[in-house]
């Protein structure tokens, strides 16, 4: 097992399970620039969802997850394996041949409740799981840091289980229901099963993560917590939270990779404007991309522990922090089973997105995970495929899936999409995909930019690049699955990119 990152800490001695080969990953920050806080006008409106009462049969669960309170690291021991799968026990509603397709264990011992009610209000869980992850995720922190955790154990608990904290969630959560759409010069296209298109470009600067960053921002002002730091690829996560911190009052710190910030510039000056502190950060290879960005939050969390709170913007990182995440981004998948029962009249066959961290793929498969009919296919970038080419090993915080060599070194990643230029995933996602419950493939960047035509040609506007990674795949699938069915396909808002040069237009 690998050691915690020793870039992550200000000080010499992480606090982790018993480990016996370091990871080396150090980072920068430059560019430091402060701005004045711009305190926006406070807007306040009301979630409208469409809502249908999803299934609350209970998912079993591997064991040796991480729960409340307890300091334990899920497969801490060197020679800890994964957990191996299991065929499940429940027996769902669905053909034989379905069953046979997909002897994936079960996954969690709770029972999934949905948040969004019928009448559009959002309803307290009745408990709340920290499990769910198998053999990954995990607690590898400095010790400077411990109390902390353990804290955000019990507080977020304490404030998932409150009636009032959703009763602000839904005044303060900027977007509304974005819409399912069908798509139909695609489906046409494809020649097979019906496309549609869940729109979260739609939402406020085209973020797909603005359920989990309204969430975490309202949490860390209960704590107490006067300043924010999140990582950020591409700047529509940035921008979403130095407005929100803008309308909360809250100290704003975005920190992305020097290169992503370099091909970024008008969304860099539009944070600062909102009141953001803007820092970049590259690895010791010198690249600046999103592990750069992620590893130098958790530095600065660390460094600031007592009045910043790390939003972390992928289902990443030491627990509880993707327990978090995926609690709420799970919102944006019980929206599409509600539309999908509103319009349809049925539930969707598959669902499909793009996979970086994970956010939009934690949120849009998780509620539909005890449902063996529906397929789960995430799509990677070809040269920052975690799932798919990665091994084992410790990063930020938890054990997952990572890219690295036989010493245990990170290697590089690469993808023209800055939310899928990632040398690692989200623990959970590692454990699906161990679990055989979802399908991982891969893109190139051409295949991207095909997406991203294919999708502004057909449907007449423009997706964002990761999602374009997902379009081919879904065209695919549709063709696989046939007249009748039914796919969703998650599109993100297009990034503020300079693409000239590469074809697009």
């Amino acid at each position: 097992m690998l050691r915690f990152l020793r870039g992550l800490l200000c000080f010499s001695s992480p606090h982790t399970s018993t480990n016996d080969d370091p990871i080396s990953e150090a980072t920068h920050s430059a560019n430091a620039i402060e701005t004045s806080c711009l305190q926006c006008p406070s807007s306040r409106s009301q979630l409208p969802v469409l809502v249908r009462a999803l299934s609350t049969s209970p998912l079993d669960s591997s064991t040796g997850t991480i729960s409340s309170g307890t300091s334990t690291t899920a497969g801490s021991s060197a020679d800890t394996k994964a957990t191996e799968c299991s065929t499940a026990t429940e027996s769902p509603s669905s053909s034989s041949e379905v069953l046979a397709k997909f002897p994936w264990p079960s996954l969690d011992t709770s029972t999934y409740t949905p948040l969004l009610q019928e009448d559009g209000t959002l309803q307290a869980p009745p408990h709340l799981s920290f499990g769910g992850y198998g053999s990954f995720g995990g607690r590898f922190a400095p010790e400077s840091i411990m109390s902390f955790l353990y804290e955000l154990d019990s507080f977020f608990e304490k404030s998932i289980l409150d009636p009032s904290f959703w009763a602000e969630y839904a005044s303060f959560q900027q977007t509304r229901a974005t819409p399912l759409q069908v798509a139909s010069k695609l489906t046409d296209l494809a020649g097979g099963a019906t496309i549609w298109l869940k729109r979260e470009d739609q939402n406020e600067y085209g973020s797909h993560k603005t359920r989990n960053i309204v969430g975490q921002l309202l949490l860390a002002r209960r704590m107490g917590f006067i300043e924010i730091v999140t990582d950020c690829a591409s700047a529509k996560h940035g921008s979403f939270t130095a407005a929100m911190c803008a309308r909360l009052g809250l100290r704003c710190v975005v920190i992305m990779g020097s290169d992503d910030g370099r091909v970024q510039q008008e969304d860099i000056l539009e944070m600062k404007l909102l009141g953001a502190k803007v820092l970049t950060a590259c690895a010791t290879s010198g690249l600046g991309t999103l592990r750069a960005a992620i590893t130098e939050a958790l530095r600065y969390s660390v460094c600031n522990h007592e009045t910043a709170f790390y939003l972390m913007g992928s289902p990443v990182g030491p627990a509880p922090l993707p327990t978090l995440a995926r609690t709420f981004q799970g919102l944006l998948g019980e929206e599409v089973a509600a539309q999908m029962q509103d319009a349809a009249g049925c539930q969707p066959d598959a669902v499909v997105t793009a996979v970086g961290g994970g956010s939009g793929a934690i949120g849009l498969f998780r509620p539909f995970l005890r449902n063996p009919a529906i397929r789960l296919v995430g799509v990677e970038a070809a040269k920052a495929a975690a799932l798919t080419e990665g091994e084992v090993g410790v990063l930020q915080g938890s054990r997952t899936y990572l890219l690295q060599n036989s010493h245990g070194q990170i290697i590089d990643s690469h993808s023209i999409s800055p939310d899928l230029n990632l040398s690692s995933v989200g623990p959970e996602l590692a454990h699906w995909k161990n679990c055989g419950r979802i399908e991982i493939s891969t893109a190139t960047d051409a295949d991207a930019l095909a997406g991203l035509k294919t999708i502004q040609h057909h449907e007449g506007f423009l997706p964002g690049l990761d999602s374009s990674h997902a379009v081919s795949r879904t065209i695919d699938l549709a063709r696989e699955l046939g007249p009748g069915k039914n796919l969703v396909l998650l599109v993100t808002g297009s990034d503020n990119i300079d693409l000239s040069g590469l074809g697009v237009v």
